[in-house]
This record gives C-alpha cells, structure tokens and sequence, in this order.
C-alpha cells in the first residue's frame, strides 16, 4: 500500500467541503505529523468558527488519517534552511511553517516520496524555488535573493519529493468514479475544483480548465 503525507492545507479544503470520506476510497495510507493534527484538530477546536469543522477532522484520525511521531531534530532543521531560502537586503523572509515542516519531516524520515499539500509556498519550495522567489517578490514589492547554499541542502533533502494538491486528488476521484454525481462529469470536475480553489487549494482558474480537459475532453 502506498503511503501520502498530508499537510494541514489539503485537509482543510477537503474539509471545508465535506470531502475527507475520499480519502477512505483510495488504495493509499494518508499519514500526517503531529503539528498537522494540532492545526487541524486541536487548535481549531478550542475557537467558535472553527470547531465544527475541528470535529469533522478529529473523526478522520486513525479512520482516514494516521498520526504519526516525527523527529524534531529534522522537523527544526527544514525550519531553519526553509526560513534562511529566501531574504530581502539581508533579512530572511519566513516561508513555511511548523505544520508544512513537519509534513516534510515525515515524509524525509520514512523515505515517503509523495506529499498532499494545498499551501503555495511548501509546493513552489519543493518544485521552483526560482519561481517562489519571484512570487514572494510579486506579493511583496521588494527585491528578493536566493541563498544557494540553503537551496542546494534543501534539494538534497527534499529530492524526488512529488506535491499533489487535493484539486488532483479530487480530480483523480471524479475520474475513477468515486465522486459519481448525476450531473456532465464536466460540470462536477469545474464545481469541485472551483469549490477546492475558494477553500485554499492554490489552483489557478488557467489550472481548473487544463485538467478538465485532460480528464473530460470536448466531444
């Protein structure tokens, strides 16, 4: 059975959609880290807006979900190259968090190759980092650098990591038939995917329509 780390982002858009029971219908085991667990379980439930949703997060531990211990030392160390990657005249600029770095903890640490992560920043990290640097340009309006050395032990870290987004995990379930609904399979690939893009999955509009062409082409 293969094994997924997830990260806090791609549960919480599954979440917010009522869409965790997915998860039960893949032939995959969906891990996740301690600090992932708090923000999406213990934290939340202690507020009014989110414990509803706390609940329906804490009912997927050990059903859909496992928990599993990370080591700290790692977890730190992701932390302090993750936050020293990028900076702007000689002050660094926080990129990821505890949740997203002890996602990639777990998965470095039991050699798991495959992380579901809805978070811009974690994803571009692992996959462009010339590209993350010029969208926290972009967001920022100032000029920002690379520090090649942090770049280079993070690609040694993180090689061969592969990011899917839940708007690819949900893609894959509408096309297996596993979201089955009596609507033009078209239809239910834009709502969900569009729903996914306004609950945090970082999907473009440009992104949406690629993969409903690719999994429901025009007749």
């Amino acid at each position: 059975m293969k094994a997924v780390v997830c990260d806090s982002s791609s549960i919480i858009t599954l979440s917010s959609n009522c869409l965790l029971w997915v998860f039960d219908k893949f032939d995959a085991e969906f891990l996740i880290p301690n600090y992932v667990k708090k923000e999406i379980v213990d934290n939340p439930l202690k507020t009014k807006r989110f414990a509803f949703e706390a609940m329906r997060n804490s009912m997927a531990i050990n059903k859909s979900l496992k928990v599993v211990e990370t080591n700290k030392e790692l977890l730190n160390k992701i932390i302090e190259l993750s936050n020293k990657l990028l900076s702007h005249k000689g002050r660094t600029i926080e990129i990821i968090q505890y949740g997203e770095a002890d996602a990639l903890a777990l998965a470095i640490e039991k050699g798991l190759k495959t992380l579901l992560v809805d978070e811009k920043n974690t994803r571009l990290m692992i996959e462009d980092k010339e590209r993350l640097r010029k969208v926290i340009e972009k967001r920022t309006g100032k000029s920002i650098e690379i520090d090649t050395d942090v770049s280079r032990d993070l690609e040694k870290m993180l090689k061969g990591m592969k990011v899917i987004r839940s708007s690819e995990l949900l893609a894959i379930a509408i096309k297996r038939n596993i979201i089955d609904w009596p609507f033009p399979k078209r239809e239910i690939l834009k709502s969900v995917l569009t729903s996914a893009k306004y609950s945090g999955c970082a999907v473009s509009s440009e992104e949406i329509h690629q993969i409903i062409d690719a999994i429901e082409p025009h007749s």
